[in-house]
């Protein structure tokens, strides 16, 4: 999932602050996702889904 997370920070060409900033959590809980300290909770998959309908949530969480 960390794969596809990148992903969309290069096609909305923003930073992973900003996308921290945008779904609604900590750039330290963010930094924690990309670096696979930590997993990416269900809520963190809704808050992305949520501000950014456009993608998938197969896709997202799956690769489908």
């Amino acid at each position: 999932m960390i794969n596809r997370i990148n992903l969309v920070l290069q096609a909305k060409n923003i930073t992973a602050r900003q996308f921290a900033e945008e779904i609604g959590i900590q750039p330290s809980g963010m930094s924690h996702i990309l670096s696979g300290r930590n997993n990416p909770s269900l809520e963190f998959i809704k808050r992305v889904i949520t501000r950014y309908p456009e993608i998938s949530m197969d896709w997202l969480v799956n690769g489908t």
